[in-house]
């Protein structure tokens, strides 16, 4: 239940990762099943209070006066590519080929959507919604999203769990996972700043580590080749003296033109 001054309304949100085909069915639904719940609980109350008088009062099982709290829906989509689904029912139906004044009685207003990353008016959110969808954004590009978490450390310094959960999940960064209690901040809150150098830090190791692996592979490759045309030539001498002369070893790959 959600509040504007005196007013209130029901705000339902629905939350995508994917493209579902028949969302403007299945809002239709929840929203006509939020009514009739309120419907009922306005008819229980009133055979509670035994307050009908008349029978159109009785029928309905509701005073005349009675109202319901509007409802507002919208679908957060967390896809990366646009929104390509139905947007009302009329993308559902068949209602193109009526004539305009029949088409007229069958529109309806399309779905509220809120596409996480393609929004551009992301300064308009006062709160950390802002640096969610800057966040994810900029996940396709690691220099712009590092420098991005920077620019907002004030924000990404102090994140709440819910936030740095919604994060981890949503950008597919595996690693945050890893090292979330590492990042746990004594006052309360997540240090994303710092998850961010940790990973950074870690990534630089793990590619230092990658390249003296495939500098190993590499190496035994060329012996493994020099091995094979040494024999296949019948240099066995040669062969003896590559094995302990390095620069030996050297000179018959360079001869043998093994790079």
């Amino acid at each position: 239940m959600m509040a504007w001054k005196k007013l209130k309304f029901l705000f339902m949100i629905q939350i995508q990762t994917l493209e579902h085909y028949a969302m403007p069915v299945r809002l239709l639904h929840e929203k006509g099943t939020d009514y009739y719940n309120q419907w009922k609980k306005l008819q229980k109350a009133h055979k509670n209070c035994d307050d009908l008088k008349d029978s159109p009062e009785r029928l309905s099982g509701m005073k005349k006066t009675d109202r319901f709290y509007p409802v507002l829906q919208i679908v957060i989509y967390f896809g990366k590519e646009r929104w390509q689904a139905a947007f009302q029912m009329d993308d559902l139906t068949r209602t193109s080929f009526f004539p305009e004044e029949l088409r007229k009685l069958f529109a309806e207003k399309p779905m509220l959507l809120f596409e996480v990353y393609h929004f551009k008016n992301i300064e308009w959110f006062q709160t950390d919604l802002r640096q969610v969808c800057g966040f994810l954004q900029r996940t396709n590009d690691k220099t712009a999203l590092q420098e991005y978490v920077k620019e907002n450390e004030a924000v990404f310094s102090r994140l709440e769990e819910d936030t740095f959960d919604l994060l981890t999940v949503m950008s597919g960064i595996r690693a945050m996972k890893l090292i979330k209690r590492d990042v746990e901040s004594v006052g309360g809150g997540f240090d994303m700043c710092k998850a961010f150098d940790d990973m950074m830090r870690d990534s630089k190791r793990e590619g230092r580590r990658e390249g003296k692996r495939e500098g190993k592979r590499e190496a035994e490759e060329q012996m493994s080749k020099l091995i094979q045309k040494l024999i296949s030539a019948g240099r066995i001498t040669d062969l003896q003296q590559a094995s302990s002369n390095k620069k030996y070893r050297k000179k018959l790959m360079a001869e043998l033109g093994i790079a």
